[in-house]
């Protein structure tokens, strides 16, 4: 990482825009088993390093994409229900995900420096939304987060990363992404933003490096050295 370049562009910035999901929390690991599982219950293929290269996607995209691979058409609106409903059973039934060493740490840095934070995430489930306010409280409220029920369309697409821009108020040359998983990426930078991903998976930074990423760091303890 190049320390200079990262924090002369940080030390410009108003605004920081988290992914949730393998940024703050230590979570992608039991999404991926979800979502592998559920499609299994259902005699479909979806190995966990399919669920990393798509994370991001709504729960409807990510499913109907399974289903054009697999089966050469879209879901039906019950088997969108069926293997979201199984998914969601399967992760319940998973411990808390806990937030990453150095998350809190580094929200409460900016918070003190007067840079707004905002959350963008794929997720719509009301638990894992009320688990972040929880977890970061003081840091973030339900009006600073982006989740999937508040965007037609999920990463890669634009749309997440335009509506925080929009809600929050910033132009996108005044804040920074952090985001782990290549369809982020892709959906911040053609929002026109600054991305930094943060390589907590099981992909190769250069999945990360190639879907557009200006800098890739392993940590988020990497990234405080900086700011």
């Amino acid at each position: 990482m190049n320390k200079t370049a990262v924090s002369e562009v940080w030390n410009r910035k108003k605004g920081v825009f988290f992914d949730m999901d393998g940024v703050l929390y230590d979570s992608m690991g039991y999404n991926a088993d979800a979502w592998s599982n559920a499609f299994r219950h259902f005699g479909i293929d979806f190995p966990p390093e399919m669920v990393y290269q798509n994370e991001g996607r709504t729960f409807s995209s990510t499913i109907n994409l399974v289903y054009r691979q697999n089966e050469k058409r879209d879901a039906t609106d019950i088997e969108i229900d069926q293997i979201n409903s199984k998914k969601t059973e399967l992760i319940d039934a998973f411990p808390d995900a806990i937030p990453f060493k150095g998350a809190k740490s580094l929200m409460e840095g900016l918070k003190k420096q007067g840079v707004a934070i905002w959350v963008v995430t794929g997720s719509s489930q009301q638990k894992f939304l009320e688990a972040l306010i929880l977890d970061f409280e003081g840091l973030i409220s339900m009006e600073q987060i982006i989740s999937g029920s508040d965007v037609k369309h999920g990463k890669p697409n634009p749309e997440p990363y335009l509506t925080a821009l929009l809600k929050s108020g910033f132009r996108s040359d005044e804040v920074v992404v952090i985001e782990n998983a290549p369809l982020g990426i892709k959906s911040a930078k053609a929002a026109g933003i600054f991305t930094i991903a943060v390589n907590t998976g099981i992909l190769d930074d250069n999945d990360l490096w190639e879907s557009g990423a200006d800098v890739v760091i392993q940590d988020l303890k990497e990234l405080e050295q900086v700011i």
